[in-house]
């Protein structure tokens, strides 16, 4: 109205013959400019709204900013940094993935979620180079709340305010750890497939099966998805459980990097060897190959039946040589030269060596065979030590050392065959004195190891090297590069020793620092009968 009405004055005064119309012809002059105006409004608005292909293009936009923020949120991690690196914003997805609350970021550092110096290092050269205004790319390791190892590929904008300044930085990151985890997981299983011993794969913690190849499939006829349900234990008795968590125990404590078991099976008997492997999230997972060792076994039983049938024959000869020998030396044939003297006692001596292996191997051959039955009784291995102890210190003597018994009498009670039981300890005792310096001290302790109890025998000598571990148990093994102070062994020692502690479900090994000794160790299963009813052994250790 008020621009009709300025119309309608200009055109009075513009033009003085519409003037004389009077006020009637002003009013009409009036509305017919109001009218006008009012008509070129309505045009202008109708105009300059949107149409139907504006709206369309409108909506797709905002479609478009929707569904790339919902994507950024849903699949990757966003983060809003200051330049020094305080955190100062993080999306849902940052939170789920990394398990961190807000407020446990939200004025952080970045340090807190990387995984090592390195990618630290790696995300302060990407925070300069936003600050010259380029956009860094590249692969990071982050730390997760529960200290899973994540991979994620990170992209970080530079953001500036007004005046030029680097005002933030956003951080965009997609986590590849499971695609990586999941290809090393198809290539490892590619390999172990089609392998002709079984190999089981499962979680450190929870015992939950990840994978059986098929040797192990076929083993209990079950497919993998139906094996992957369930759980390694389901599969033993309360006895078997027991003898596993003793079988990796070594590993989850970091005592060893390998554990290795035999077992006898109804099939026959299988050698089972355990390692840890941690995948790249950092989670340990246990990997056991079971191989079937029957033809193995049957080949040494062989060969040891042999040695042993011709170790049988010369015993009588040897034993009839030994107590000559012996005779002439006493000196009851009469007396000897000095130069004879020397020789008999040369041969005296390798005499005994003799048939100290003729015996071994004898002994070992039944062990093997199963015709030495063990006579299991309940018994305290503190009893054990002290008897063991008395019986060895002639020869500790002999050697310059001296036995020493530790621990307290707080019993320790296994079952067990005490006869064979200080049958090991004698070996054990003996290698020790052998190869320990002149003067020195042999440590015997029982240690209370949670469900066992663990033997200890500890010397001070050369120590054994690593790459000896793996066949010092076997038969006629000696490491030839340590001096063994001129008290040469059988090499059938070791090997007694571990038939008969494995006879007893238990488990032998040793830990060994060159040039500072080696700790051999047995473990048996604590026998919690007897130590609920505090009675005493019921067999006096022979």
């Amino acid at each position: 109205m008020t621009i009709a009405f300025v119309l309608t004055t200009f055109l009075i005064s513009w033009a003085p013959s519409i003037s004389s119309l009077g006020a009637w012809g002003y009013m009409i002059l009036f509305v017919l400019i109001s009218a006008v105006v009012a008509l070129v409004t309505v045009l202008s608005l109708t105009l300059a709204r949107p149409n139907a292909a504006a709206k369309r293009v409108i909506a797709a936009r905002d479609l478009a900013i929707y569904l790339r923020e919902q994507a950024l949120n849903e699949h990757t991690m966003v983060s809003v940094a200051r330049p020094d690196g305080t955190i100062r914003l993080v999306n849902e997805n940052f939170v789920a993935t990394l398990g961190y609350e807000p407020e446990e970021v939200v004025g952080q550092t970045a340090d807190m979620i990387y995984w090592d110096e390195g990618t630290a290092r790696e995300a302060e050269r990407a925070r300069g180079a936003a600050a010259k205004g380029r956009i860094w790319k590249g692969a990071e390791r982050l730390r997760a709340k529960d200290g899973r190892c994540l991979t994620v590929e990170t992209t970080i904008l530079p953001r500036f305010d007004d005046n030029g300044q680097l005002d933030n930085a956003i951080t965009i990151r997609t986590d590849l750890s499971l695609a990586i985890a999941e290809g090393v997981e198809e290539g490892r299983n590619a390999v172990v497939e089609a392998l002709p011993d079984e190999v089981y794969i499962y979680d450190a913690e929870t015992f939950a099966i990840t994978y059986v190849n098929a040797r192990g499939r076929e083993r209990f006829r079950r497919s993998l998805a139906d094996l992957r349900r369930s759980v390694l234990l389901d599969f033993f008795n309360d006895e078997e459980k027991n003898r596993f968590r003793r079988h990796i125990a070594p590993l989850l404590s970091g005592e060893t990097g390998i554990a290795r078991i035999e077992l006898d099976h109804v099939p026959g008997p299988v050698e089972i060897l355990t390692h840890i492997d941690k995948g790249t999230d950092g989670r340990r997972s246990l990997v056991s190959v079971v191989r079937d060792i029957t033809e193995r076994k049957r080949a040494e039983q062989i060969k040891l039946s042999s040695v042993a049938t011709v170790s049988h024959e010369l015993r009588t000869p040897l034993t009839s040589i030994k107590g000559a020998l012996r005779l002439m030396e006493s000196g009851v044939v009469g007396e000897l030269s000095p130069e004879a003297e020397r020789m008999v006692t040369v041969a005296r001596r390798n005499s005994d060596r003799l048939l100290a292996i003729v015996n071994d191997i004898l002994v070992l051959e039944k062990l093997s065979s199963g015709e030495m039955a063990l006579a299991p009784s309940i018994v305290d291995l503190h009893d054990i030590l002290a008897e063991a102890a008395e019986a060895n210190a002639a020869f500790a003597a002999e050697c310059e050392v001296r036995f020493v018994v530790e621990g307290s009498r707080q019993p320790a009670y296994v079952r067990g065959d005490p006869a064979r039981l200080m049958q090991v300890m004698s070996n054990l005792m003996s290698n020790a004195a052998k190869f320990s310096p002149e003067g020195s001290s042999i440590h015997l302790r029982v240690e209370d190891r949670g469900e066992v109890w663990r033997v200890c025998v500890q010397d001070h000598g050369p120590g054994i090297p690593e790459d000896a571990r793996k066949t010092l148990f076997d038969n006629f093994t000696q490491v030839a590069s340590i001096d063994s102070k001129k008290h040469p062994g059988t090499g059938l020692g070791l090997a007694i020793c571990r038939e008969i502690v494995v006879r007893h479900g238990g488990h032998i090994s040793f830990d060994s620092v060159l040039g500072k000794g080696t700790t051999f160790y047995f473990e048996l299963e604590k026998e919690t009968a007897a130590a609920e009813a505090g009675r005493p052994p019921a067999a006096s250790v022979a």
